[in-house]
């Protein structure tokens, strides 16, 4: 009885290392195809490869299948899927931090900058080294800063500004001290 199954038992083994290396090769494939952005052809690649995996007992759109599906739909220019399906990882992976990364970039380039910095944040509280969430960060604030003293540049003076504040220390000519008021 012992070796009715064992064969059965290598055979599954073998057959889930063989699916393991297809979805290894699959989602290879479909990042190249993504980094050269080649959006329809990682779509189809994707596609193929999610209707393959379903076919497999107990499975499921794996997380990071679902976001090369997001940076897809961004590529093709759906923003609003792709932050949709961003959305939608983070419920179900809230752990994730790639999924808040993309999020806050997307949401930096539609210009709501507040909600990127929350999502960018979330990033790196999720993961404390992940370094592309706090170049993202860094970028966000200077854009949000430079956003900023572009708008007081452009502001004109006149009666309605408020005075600018008294400095809150002083310099003394004598000594060359600050002094406090």
């Amino acid at each position: 009885m012992f070796s009715r199954w064992v064969p059965k038992l290598i055979f599954s083994a073998l057959l889930g290392f063989a699916n393991g290396m297809v979805w290894a090769n699959a989602s290879e494939e479909i990042e190249e195809l993504i980094r050269n952005k080649q959006w329809t052809q990682a779509q189809q690649k994707l596609q193929l490869a999610i209707k393959q995996r379903a076919q497999a007992p107990n499975s499921a759109a794996s997380p990071q299948w679902r976001l090369m599906s997001s940076q897809i739909l961004a590529g093709q220019g759906e923003i609003a899927k792709a932050v949709e399906e961003l959305q939608a990882l983070i419920q179900e992976f809230p752990e994730l931090p790639e999924p808040y990364n993309n999020l806050g970039v997307l949401l930096a380039l539609q210009g709501h900058y507040e909600a990127a910095a929350s999502a960018l944040i979330s990033a790196i509280q999720a993961r404390p080294n992940y370094k592309i969430a706090h170049q993202n960060l860094g970028d966000l604030y200077t854009a949000m800063a430079q956003s900023a003293y572009a708008q007081a540049k452009n502001i004109k003076e006149g009666p309605g500004l408020l005075p600018l504040p008294a400095p809150s220390a002083a310099t003394t000519t004598l000594t060359n001290t600050h002094t406090l008021r």
